[in-house]
């Protein structure tokens, strides 16, 4: 006699999975097409990832390769008054997700730092609104309103010189013991000054000791900025007073490095070294050309050493926040339809143009550029979000 099997359902309520045990279901996912695909379910199902996102905390994720992930493109196409937002992978060469767009009037995609987008409102008036948004949920924290400077507001028809950005911590991290409250600070100026905000305070604090910054990052609880003469300072930022920083001047210009285009980028490299990289474009093929740099620390003396090769690092520069990653992590692999994934090449610089349309990778070994994406975007933006 069969066996009967009662009281099953013909199809699945997934919504009526216990919270507890999505929450378990999630710990086992990695790649962010896996959280996007995990959320399209049902409604519930997006409960349960906008939920899980802020308690994943990304000093732990980071450094799980069960968590890793590479950065994807963040791709916005400009259609009436709104963005079109997509998440592409350069490794899978296909689009894995969408971002909820923002209205478009005024507001400006300009980077990402720690999870979240950066949202800039210039309406040509006196001020202009900085606003932090979270890559997958929309939520969103507005500061204070930045003074511009008078010969901003005036020259109307010349495009802004490109701003940098830069989060001391992921804000949902901010009540962590590991962490004090988050930072942000830009360069905001005609001549990209330095400002600061820090959660309790009532208005941006302006640093005046540094100008033409090219780029800012943090790690090791300092924000390291360069400028266009190659000075690289740290600034200290206190914990205790809201208002009080301090600035180093670290390294003097090098006639060597400049002779033909400065610093643009820096970044942390896997193994904890701050990196300078500039950028030229060819004038016979117009594709990008790249010289590395490692900044090497003396007691009196710290400088810029020139690195031939990354070894089994890959770097990935963009619009206000760069990312660097362990190739080998990453190898090539096969997906569930039998497509091929293509692994992250070492010793690699993919790049994306802030003002876009395409993405280029750059073989530091044999100096030879691919371009991995055509696409003809807006704007282009590297994004890691901060659940992996």
């Amino acid at each position: 006699m069969a066996a009967r099997i009662m009281g099953l359902p013909s199809k699945p309520d997934w919504r009526s999975i216990p919270p507890d045990v999505l929450d378990l279901i999630l710990d086992y996912l990695a790649p962010i097409d896996d959280y996007l695909a995990f959320s399209e379910v049902c409604l519930q199902w997006q409960h349960a990832v906008l939920e899980k996102l802020p308690h994943l905390p990304s000093h732990h994720k980071r450094h799980c390769r069960h968590h890793q992930q590479l950065p994807l493109l963040l791709e916005i196409f400009s259609i009436h008054d709104t963005d079109s937002c997509s998440l592409y992978d350069v490794m899978k060469r296909k689009t894995v997700g969408s971002v909820t767009p923002w209205q478009r009037e005024y507001w400006e995609c300009e980077g990402f730092s720690e999870g979240w987008l950066i949202l800039i409102h210039d309406d040509h008036s006196l001020l202009f609104k900085v606003v932090l948004r979270d890559l997958l949920s929309g939520r969103e924290i507005h500061f204070p309103p930045i003074r511009k400077t008078l010969s901003l507001v005036n020259n109307r028809s010349t495009p802004p010189r490109r701003r940098r950005y830069a989060l001391s911590v992921d804000p949902d991290l901010k009540s962590s013991k590991d962490n004090d409250e988050f930072v942000l600070m830009i360069s905001w100026s005609d001549s990209l000054n330095l400002a600061f905000f820090k959660p309790g305070n009532k208005d941006w604090v302006y640093i005046e000791d540094i100008c033409d910054v090219k780029d800012i990052v943090y790690m090791n609880g300092l924000f390291y900025v360069i400028n266009g003469c190659g000075i690289l300072y740290s600034i200290s930022i206190s914990s205790c007073d809201d208002v009080y920083y301090k600035v180093r001047r670290i390294t003097s210009h090098d006639d060597e490095i400049y002779k033909d285009d400065p610093l643009s980028y820096l970044v942390e490299s896997p193994e904890g070294d701050l990196l300078g990289i500039n950028v030229k474009i060819n004038q016979i093929n117009h594709l990008p050309e790249f010289a590395i740099y490692k900044l090497v620390w003396f007691s009196k003396n710290p400088r810029w050493e020139k690195v031939k090769s990354l070894g089994d690092v890959a770097l990935f520069l963009g619009m206000s926040r760069s990312i660097s990653v362990t190739a080998s992590d990453f190898p090539g692999c096969h997906t569930a339809d039998g497509g091929e994934v293509r692994k992250c090449y070492a010793n690699s610089v993919y790049f994306s143009s802030h003002n876009g349309p395409y993405a280029y990778v750059f073989n530091v070994k044999d100096r030879t550029v691919t371009i991995p994406y055509m696409q003809m975007p807006e704007t282009l933006v590297w994004v890691s979000p901060k659940f992996v």
